[in-house]
Formats: C-alpha cells, structure tokens, sequence
C-alpha cells in the first residue's frame, strides 16, 4: 500500500488516527476496510490496490490501538460508541457523508457501530470472518459464556481470549513473537484446535516459544512486516479490544444504543463465509443475522480459514466487486 496515500487526522475525543485515504471516481461510493486483530491496516493490502484501479474510493484506517494511531491502554476507551464517534469524525474531515462498511475479526465492531450510532453513513455493510455485532447491554462477552459455548459446538472456541485479557499477556507475547505469530497464522487450522481453542493452550504455546511454518499465503517479508509492527508498537493496545468486553462500560455503552429499534440491520449485507474458520464461526454470524438483518443478506462461501481476505483474496474480491455492482443494478 502506497504510504504516500496515508494521512493524519484528529478526532473530537482526542485521538489522532492514521488512515489511507484515496477519493472515489465520480459516481463511485467509498469502501471503508475495517481490520481486526492484531493486524493494521496492512491486512488489506490485497483488497486496496484491486479496488482502487476500478475507481472506488478507500478509507482503510490503522484503528484505535495499531499502527500509527493513538494507542490508549485504558479498556474503557475501547468502547463500541467511542470507535464509532471516532471514525464519523475522520469521514467528515475528508467530506465523506456515506460509506459501504467492510469488517473482519474484531473489525466488525466499529462497522456495527457505526450502523448502530450512525446508520445514515452506512449504505451497505459486509462482514468476512465475523458476523454484524448486536448491542448486549445485559453483556455478551464470549469469555464468560464459554462453558455454553463449549457445549453448543463441541470445543472451547474462545479459549485464547482468557488468556488475552490476562494482566502479563502482552509481555508474554513480545517475548515470543515469532510463536504468537506462528499460532495466529496456523499452518494449518488444526493447531487453532489443538491450541488456541484450548484452556491455557494459547499461552503454554507461547510461553514453550512453540513455532510452525508460515502458511502458504504468507511470504518472509510479510512476517517481517507484522514483526516489526508489533515490536514496535506492542500489543497492549491491540489487546484492550478484548479487555473491554470485560468492563461495566461496554455494557451501557451498548445500552445507549437503545435496542431493539437500533440495533437492526437496516441496509443490504453481504456475509462471506470462511468454512474452514473455527473461531468465527459460519453457524455463529447466520444466527446472528437471521435475527438481526431479516431479508437483506447475502450469503456467499470460500474455504478458506479465518485469514480468507488474505488467502484467496482474489476469490474475495470478485464476490464483493459482483455485490457491489449488484447494489447499483
């Protein structure tokens, strides 16, 4: 991605947040590429030139934690109305009134918030390896349900979180990170199983300095890049998007959202799959939206793992470039 493209901007809570920026051709709509953990916006570096060439306009910032954004190490921060005000802040500095919200992994939830606190932004919404995100103001943490979890699908599926919001996991994982970043880009899916969606799995891996190959779809310098970002950044930003989930604050936070009436998908959804994910479950986000966006989802399939958007990311493109010609149709 073109750092020439990358620019600056601060927003009303104080936070100067680092974003490529590139304007839409006349008549075409603006993509915002909402990433998760622990990427920046590095992830979609297969997405940005694809689309570019075609005309659409691109906001991909690093979000609140990563990359050359503010890094708060508050939990409290973190909050669902917070990324939200943020990123309406940085849209109206670039004169955008209307997006076409794209999340994956943990960034799914700033796009459902901004549907959630500002739905007249959102014309469209799409979500890869993670499912549109509800308020729950009575709490909807994954890491307190997981004895539920476990018995409903068969594993513990969010077993690392635990370890996440653990006060030493940061230092942990900067002593080790060519383990953290062998164990959150398996080889193969089946050391997710094996580890990650084990108690106590994630940080005996990494504790042990366990390490795998790279997959396929990662190449030395990539590595090297995210090595280098998470050195020199650290990970106890990144981290307190799980954290927050654990403050009383999230909850009415996500109250202030005045469900049910706000928190219904109002705009067309493209959901995308990834059937050998088994973190982000398909089961999980189809749940989800026959509950929440009745009648305006589109549902398409890859088989890739929970890195899709990197792995068969020429497959992704073309699903989404037809759903967006489609919109238009």
């Amino acid at each position: 991605m073109d750092q020439s493209r990358y620019k600056q901007a601060k927003t009303q809570r104080g936070f100067t947040y680092s974003y490529y920026w590139s304007p839409p051709a006349l008549g075409k709509p603006v993509l915002f590429f909402s990433h998760g953990f622990p990427e920046n916006s590095f992830l979609w570096r297969k997405q940005v030139p694809f689309f570019e060439s075609l005309g659409y306009g691109l906001f991909v910032p690093d979000l609140l934690g990563y990359g050359g954004t503010d890094k708060p190490t508050d939990p409290k921060i973190y909050t669902g109305s917070g990324h939200a005000h943020d990123l309406a802040d940085i849209l109206d500095a670039e004169g955008v009134k209307q997006v076409i919200a794209i999340g994956h992994d943990w960034g799914v939830y700033p796009v459902s918030r901004l549907i959630n606190f500002y739905p007249q932004r959102v014309s469209a919404c799409v979500f890869f390896a993670g499912s549109y995100a509800p308020p729950l103001p009575e709490g909807g943490d994954r890491i307190s349900k997981h004895e539920e979890i476990k018995q409903r699908f068969g594993y513990d599926v969010f077993a690392y979180m635990r370890f996440f919001v653990q006060p030493d996991a940061a230092a942990v994982i900067e002593k080790h990170i060519d383990s953290f970043i062998s164990l959150v880009w398996p080889e193969t899916i089946q050391l997710w199983k094996d580890h990650l969606c084990v108690d106590g799995g994630a940080r005996a891996w990494i504790e042990n300095n366990k390490q795998s190959p790279l997959p396929w779809y990662m190449t030395p310098e990539e590595k090297g890049y995210l090595k280098n970002a998470f050195l020199t950044h650290g990970i106890s930003a990144p981290l307190c998007w799980y954290k927050a989930m654990l403050e009383e604050t999230t909850n009415e936070d996500d109250a202030s959202a005045n469900p049910p009436e706000a928190a219904e998908v109002k705009q067309p959804l493209l959901y995308v799959a990834f059937t050998g994910d088994c973190v982000s479950l398909p089961a999980m986000a189809d749940a989800v939206h026959a509950r929440y966006a009745k009648g305006l989802v589109t549902r398409k399939e890859i088989g890739g793992d929970h890195w899709g958007v990197e792995s068969h990311a020429t497959e992704l493109n073309e699903i989404l470039l037809q759903w967006l010609r489609g919109l238009d149709s």
